[in-house]
């Protein structure tokens, strides 16, 4: 039986290949693979949620593959795992963190702009959560610690362009950010 990052890459391969709107496509797909995932997990526990990072890391790496965009490919990747944790009811800022996780590491293990990654990632799963009427500052925050957290462990050197680029996403929540970053010192 193919992992789940493997049935992710595959899947956002195909899919991106054949698209004309290729974000909204991986979005869909990455929905659909995260549902029957969890699905097959039974209990929607901490545990099971930690699929989703797996999921996001093949998708991405899928996107990557098939030439799609790497910044737009975690925005929609991220967004899509949210939307699939929410459906099947699980606990969405624990998937939200680890599809953040999983976007980052995705990006690292293939060479991608990691920050850029973590950026479009957290808005990703704060744009999602405000879609499905979720705690916008309680994913803006989760994540954004996430995303400092993971790309502290996989490119250390990219914590300050990650911080920087937090606090500049006009589409998240100023005050949230600030308050896991800290303000703009220059």
């Amino acid at each position: 039986m193919a992992s789940i990052f493997d049935k992710a890459k595959d899947a956002v391969i195909g899919v991106v290949k054949g698209a004309g709107d290729i974000v909204n496509s991986v979005r869909s797909t990455v929905t659909d693979i995260v549902v029957s995932t969890l699905k097959e997990a039974g209990e929607i526990t901490g545990t099971a949620l930690g699929v989703v990072s797996d999921a996001v890391r093949g998708a991405f790496r899928g996107a990557k593959d098939a030439g799609a965009e790497a910044t737009e490919s975690a925005r929609a990747i991220v967004s899509g795992a949210v939307e699939g944790v929410a459906q099947v009811g699980g606990d969405v800022v624990t998937g939200a963190k680890n599809a953040v996780r999983g976007a980052i590491q995705g990006a690292a293990e293939v060479g991608g702009d990691v920050a850029g990654a973590a950026v479009a990632a957290v808005e990703g799963a704060v744009a999602s959560a405000g879609k499905l009427g979720k705690d916008v500052g309680e994913v803006a925050k989760g994540t954004a610690e996430q995303a400092l957290e993971t790309a502290g462990s996989v490119a250390s050197e990219s914590v300050g362009a990650v911080k920087k680029g937090l606090r500049s996403a006009a589409s998240l929540p100023r005050e949230v950010i600030e308050s896991v970053v800290g303000k703009d010192d220059s």
